[in-house]
């Protein structure tokens, strides 16, 4: 039509994208490592221009790296020397925010003569007419160690209530109920006292027919108690001879040799113990290596049977262990007596000496005990041998 001639398209051009430019992908990365670069110059220069270090941290991390190094070559160094128990055994543990204080005997007494009361009420009513019976001497010894005003408040009442019952099955737990009373009365204006009154045994060793050992501990012949076993043990064997078990004292450029001074002194301290008993009132301890069944656990239970204050420590801090510390205070606490708990490695200097700061830092500088103590039992110690306790 009018001398205008029109081109046929196909399908495959009637996009008009055939011939469009096409970049690489390692002409893009080029482009983009460019652009990088570009920014990376931008930044640096400003930087400088700022009084920015932008690899401050890069050195520091490579000086923290270098150090890491060589400290990691000096433990090889002494773990190859002395083997890993050795840093594992010096590693600390002490930490003032893990201590636990007991010092709540007041509550623990009333709990206990309730108890004992409940007993003596149960005992009546199946038919017992020994109320008594359910309180032997150390039950007494306890409730008396740690008499105070609320206890005696608290059998008082208890005493009204049964006396108002008017009942005459209660009679033995009334009599038992005013005997507390009055024991607990007279020993309010006196110290606590530590009393052994556990009954004396003796080792013995069953060999059976098949050769098996066994061991036990049985009742000692004519010592019911530990003054008749203090008693007997004092005797000397032979006549003008010394005890079997006696102290021995050195004079000067000379040999050890019987001391009767000492003798006697030790002796008459054993016979207080199981008589009289002994007070630790206002007195201060540190016992370590107490743990279940050691001999350091029976100092501090004779401790705050006594009326001491006491930081006990352990190596093996956990639920279990201090439950094991507060059923014992439960059980031992006297008036006035206190029981805190630390774990503590006698193995690191560290621990010994934070140990020591927090027992003489003064209250009013930072969170410590602010004692002076007057014992020390270092059980679980590391031996020192060739040394005398004489030379300490």
């Amino acid at each position: 039509m009018a001398g205008i001639s029109y081109s046929t398209t196909t399908s495959a051009g009637g996009s008009g994208q055939a011939g469009a430019p096409v970049i690489s992908s390692a002409e893009m990365e080029k482009m983009q490592q460019k652009q990088y670069e570009h920014i990376r110059q931008q930044i640096q220069v400003l930087a400088r221009y700022a009084g920015m270090d932008l690899r401050e941290g890069v050195r520091l991390a490579e000086d923290e790296q270098a150090k890491a190094a060589k400290m990691q070559t000096k433990l090889d160094k002494i773990s190859a020397e002395f083997g890993d128990e050795f840093i594992d055994g010096a590693q600390p543990l002490f930490d003032t925010r893990k201590a636990r204080r007991f010092d709540s005997s007041w509550n623990w007494v009333r709990q206990e003569a309730y108890e004992l009361i409940q007993q003596a009420i149960a005992g009546c009513a199946a038919g017992s007419t020994n109320a008594p019976a359910c309180v032997d001497e150390a039950a007494l010894q306890r409730l008396k160690n740690r008499s105070s005003p609320g206890l005696l408040q608290m059998l008082a009442g208890s005493l009204s209530i049964l006396q108002a019952a008017n009942d005459d099955s209660l009679e033995p737990v009334i009599r038992l109920v005013s005997e507390l009373h009055d024991s607990c009365t007279r020993s309010l204006t006196q110290p606590p006292v530590y009393r052994e009154l556990s009954a004396p045994t003796a080792p013995q060793v069953d060999i059976g027919s098949d050769g098996t050992v066994a061991y036990s501990e049985v009742p000692r012949i004519d010592e019911s108690s530990f003054v008749d076993f203090v008693e007997h043990m004092r005797q000397p064997d032979v006549q003008d001879m010394p005890p079997f078990i006696h102290l021995k004292k050195q004079s000067a450029g000379s040999a050890w040799s019987y001391c009767a001074e000492l003798s006697t002194m030790y002796y008459e301290g054993l016979s207080e113990i199981s008589g009289s008993g002994l007070s630790f009132a206002g007195k201060t301890a540190l016992v370590t290596g107490c743990g279940r069944d050691s001999i350091g656990a029976d100092i501090v239970c004779g401790l705050l049977s006594g009326g001491a204050k006491v930081i006990a420590t352990t190596s093996s801090y956990s639920r279990k262990t201090t439950l094991f510390f507060e059923d014992m205070y439960r059980t031992h606490g006297a008036r006035g007596s206190e029981l805190i708990v630390v774990p503590f490695n006698q193995g690191s200097t560290g621990d010994i000496k934070e140990l020591v700061d927090y027992i003489y830092r003064d209250l009013g500088v930072a969170k410590g005990l602010g004692w002076d103590l007057d014992y020390v039992f270092p059980f679980a110690a590391v031996s020192d041998i060739g040394s005398f306790a004489t030379s300490l």
